[in-house]
């Protein structure tokens, strides 16, 4: 994977066939370009699935339009890497890049350990890599742990007597060979599902990373895993898992394996053109990354996401996140990845937060959006026919600015002074 290239896009932009972009190697810039081959890989990636149910980009003449989902796109040699944006003005690969990254690894508790020279190539890599890094960190701790073991059933045509025969199959299989024995046994050993699951990914790592570091690291874990049977992996393979005790210690390496594997298309025939599309919504990013700054940074309230109540029939109401005070006051609190125009939340959103009001009892709303330098925060008050008002119910709109260190998060200085 050494030769591949990386080109940078944003959320919501159109790339077709012929297209440039500029690379950074070292000091200097090399020129890649959008062929047709990428298109038709990434034609191929989507299939038969009409553009509303396919999440990451639509097909237009000659190219692709991306949808709301960032992170990385490889595809035969190429890796478009899709970082998010607030508004036209806001395409800044320098800014936008460490902003990405800090959220996922705060949402998806990512951290580099690598020596020296690897962390600092690692600390500047796509997101794909940062990724991949946390897996193999969690293989190696399950390694140093040990694989677990579990007992499973054999069925086997044997030299020797072992568990039960099997006699519908003994006897057809075996008229000649008298010396065999048709058995059903039991085994116990490490080829458990999720060793197997493991084992896949490490081999499907060096395919789609072009840091030498992270395909070397992953080849080395490999070698020392026993043999172990392959895997078809689907959804159902991840939706049917349950954890316990002893099986505990690999729920992450299992959410990192789910990632890479589902939306892995391996070549076939000429084992160059791998496609592998390591994608995130950005609205529900967003939303989980904020109910992690919250939870961290407020103190002395309770945060919790994804409260629900009864609404209408077998219909639920649920907001983003909701604060609890020790003295009983409310918050709630709901996040939008977009600017609104004109400063104005639409009819919908303010609908919603009305309801909100309504159903918690809430102190205060939160429209949150992300800040830039020029947003504004402000307030309104609902009103209705009768009184002119509802009680002084309130909907503020804040806008939440990444620090200048971004990995320091979010000012939260607006939300803090409705506590105060």
């Amino acid at each position: 994977m050494s030769n591949q290239v990386t080109i940078t896009v944003f959320e919501h932009q159109a790339i077709k066939v012929g297209q440039e972009f500029e690379q950074k190697n070292g000091e200097d810039a090399v020129k890649v370009k959008f062929a047709e081959k990428h298109l038709e890989l990434l034609e191929r990636f989507r299939g038969d699935k009409e553009d509303e149910s396919f999440p990451y980009y639509t097909l237009i003449h000659d190219g692709v339009k991306f949808k709301h989902y960032v992170g990385v796109l490889n595809v035969g040699g190429l890796q478009i890497e899709v970082l998010p944006k607030t508004d036209a003005d806001s395409e800044d690969a320098s800014k936008w890049r460490p902003r990405l990254l800090h959220m996922l690894r705060t949402v998806y508790r990512l951290q580099a350990h690598a020596p020296g020279t690897a962390l600092q190539r690692l600390k500047d890599s796509p997101v794909l890599d940062v990724f991949l890094q946390r897996f193999l960190d969690e293989v190696e701790a399950l390694l140093h742990i040990g694989l677990i073991k579990t007992y499973r059933k054999e069925t086997a045509n044997l030299n020797a007597l072992k568990g039960k025969i099997v006699w519908s199959k003994h006897i057809t299989k075996n008229v000649v060979h008298k010396e065999r024995f048709y058995v059903n046994y039991t085994t116990y050993d490490r080829n458990h599902i999720m060793n197997r699951i493991i084992y896949k990914t490490l081999q499907v790592i060096p395919e789609v990373t072009r840091n030498s570091y992270i395909a070397n690291r992953s080849k080395t874990l490999a070698f020392e895993f026993p043999e172990l049977l392959d895997i078809n992996v689907t959804d159902a393979t991840f939706a049917t898992m349950h954890f316990d005790r002893k099986s505990d210690g690999y729920r992450d390496a299992m959410q990192i394996a789910k990632l890479i594997l589902l939306n892995y298309m391996p070549d076939m025939v000429h084992h160059r053109n791998n496609v592998l599309a390591l994608m995130f919504d950005m609205n529900r990013l967003w939303e989980e990354y904020v109910f992690v700054i919250l939870r961290r940074e407020l103190k002395g309230v309770e945060v919790s996401a994804q409260q629900s109540k009864p609404f209408w029939k077998h219909k639920t109401i649920r907001p983003d996140i909701v604060v609890c005070t020790a003295d009983g006051k409310s918050l709630i609190i709901d996040t939008k990845w977009k600017l609104p125009k004109d400063n104005t939340p639409s009819d919908g959103d303010l609908k919603q937060m009305y309801t909100y009001h309504k159903y918690w009892d809430a102190d205060h709303t939160i429209l949150l959006y992300p800040g830039t330098e020029s947003s504004k925060c402000n307030e309104g008050i609902f009103r209705d026919e009768k009184s002119g008002n509802d009680g002084n119910l309130t909907c503020h709109m804040v806008f939440a600015q990444f620090k200048n260190d971004v990995n320091n998060g979010l000012d939260l200085t607006e939300i803090n002074k409705l506590f105060e």
